[in-house]
């Protein structure tokens, strides 16, 4: 009587398959060939097309978020309309640290940053997405690496800081939702 549950389990999950319409992301194709087939399916990247997201990353898209005309004036007054601009958005933690966020050939920002508590947002920046970012922090010494294949996916990248992790002392959210400034 005892090994009937057991059994229901075995023959449940050996019945259990996997989606046949739900087609995982093709690791052969380049990112630039990823991004296309994504635009013609007429969606959104989600997490399931971003290949190796490090630990210290997520993708999300599920919290709230400003009207479209609201987003698209956003991404004109920062000057990031165009497909190799994303904008990071520098949210909790932040106190007073110098960051540096840079790529190979150029310094984004050099600057001492303070996240404002009422809103939760520290600055705002706009990237290049063309090769990969380096964010560093001198009070943890520590640094993220945002890769350009995960930059080019997505439009907003979300950082948040964690002082108490010396190691990696960020999260990095991508998303291609803007959140609401309050």
């Amino acid at each position: 009587m005892k090994k009937l549950p057991f059994l229901a389990l075995i023959v449940l999950f050996s019945m259990c398959k996997s989606a046949s319409h739900v087609k995982a992301p093709n690791k052969d194709l380049t990112i630039e060939e990823r991004i296309e087939e994504i635009k013609t399916e007429d969606r959104l990247p989600d997490e399931k097309d971003v290949i190796d997201l490090p630990d210290y990353a997520q993708v999300r898209d599920d919290f709230r978020s400003v009207t479209e005309k609201t987003k698209e004036n956003y991404l004109k007054g920062m000057r990031a309309t165009e497909d190799k601009y994303s904008v990071i958005i520098l949210t909790q933690g932040f106190k007073g640290e110098d960051i540096t966020i840079k790529n190979e050939n150029k310094t984004f920002l050099k600057s001492m940053i303070m996240s404002d508590l009422s809103t939760g947002i520290a600055k705002s920046i706009r990237i290049e997405n063309t090769k990969d970012i380096l964010v560093k922090d001198s009070y943890t010494k520590g640094e993220v690496t945002i890769e350009t294949d995960h930059a080019k996916m997505f439009k907003f990248i979300y950082i948040m800081k964690n002082n108490s992790n010396k190691e990696v002392p960020f999260k990095v959210t991508f998303s291609n939702t803007l959140r609401p400034v309050r």
